[in-house]
């Protein structure tokens, strides 16, 4: 069983075996009813999207288990291996863990002194254009890969930023990844590129702009989701070249 956002399960899960979970509510609002009659033998959860008095409630109906980071930066990896040793299976997270780094160097070998290479990644939500920082859960990845970021969005103190649509030119990148929400009253690509300060980006002028979705690299906080991003990246500078 798991909560999900839209009652939907992410693309990126789609070669994994989903089709028997359970959908019980949304993060904020999981379905105790629900859950109850599924008669769970352990509750995974986070301390970040559910109250107190949910895990009062839900360790009732089973031993539960919460992170408490977001899984945001670094603390993925750390939510990860808390969630297999609850599960028993520390060792088998050990080995996952360790074919990402895998990986992540390989991607490291195929992209020339990425380090070199400046990595901007800005994002399209509710008609606000925003920048996901080095705090972020795709930042994070970025980081693992070598990536430089512009300035703007190589900070801790946030993990994401408002920006207005005049900010466009400080956070240009050798490539940009946009995120995007398929959901509608979201800002498309098409309306970014009627921008005028849009085609000035030099990303925009060398055809780098990738998009990506926001279930992987915002949502996902996961190993899954960690792997795809890099998947994504792969892709992109592949394509671009």
């Amino acid at each position: 069983m798991s909560t999900s956002i839209d009652g939907t399960f992410p693309d990126y899960l789609e070669e994994e075996n989903v089709k028997d979970i359970t959908i019980i509510g949304n993060d904020n609002q999981p379905d105790l009813e629900a859950i109850l009659r599924l008669k769970p033998d352990l509750i995974l959860g986070s301390k970040v999207v559910a109250s107190r008095q949910q895990y009062q409630l839900l360790s009732q109906i089973a031993p539960t288990v919460f992170t408490e980071g977001s899984g945001r930066r670094t603390d993925w990896q750390q939510n990860f291996q808390l969630y297999a040793e609850a599960l028993g299976k520390p060792e088998l997270a050990k080995q996952l863990l360790g074919r990402y780094q895998q990986r992540v160097q390989q991607l490291r070998q195929k992209i020339p002194r990425p380090q070199t290479m400046t990595i901007s990644v800005l994002a399209s939500y509710s008609n606000n254009l925003g920048a996901y920082t080095t705090s972020s859960f795709s930042g994070s990845i970025l980081h693992d890969i070598g990536f430089s970021r512009p300035p703007a969005q190589n900070i801790t103190r946030t993990h994401y930023l408002d920006l207005s649509a005049e900010a466009l030119d400080e956070l240009d990148g050798d490539y940009i990844f946009l995120i995007y929400d398929p959901r509608p009253g979201e800002i498309s690509k098409k309306e970014l590129i009627a921008n005028p300060l849009w085609s000035q980006l030099e990303a925009v002028q060398k055809d780098r702009v990738c998009e990506v979705p926001d279930e992987a690299w915002a949502a996902g906080r996961s190993l899954l989701a960690a792997n795809q991003i890099l998947t994504d990246v792969e892709m992109c500078l592949t394509q671009a070249n």
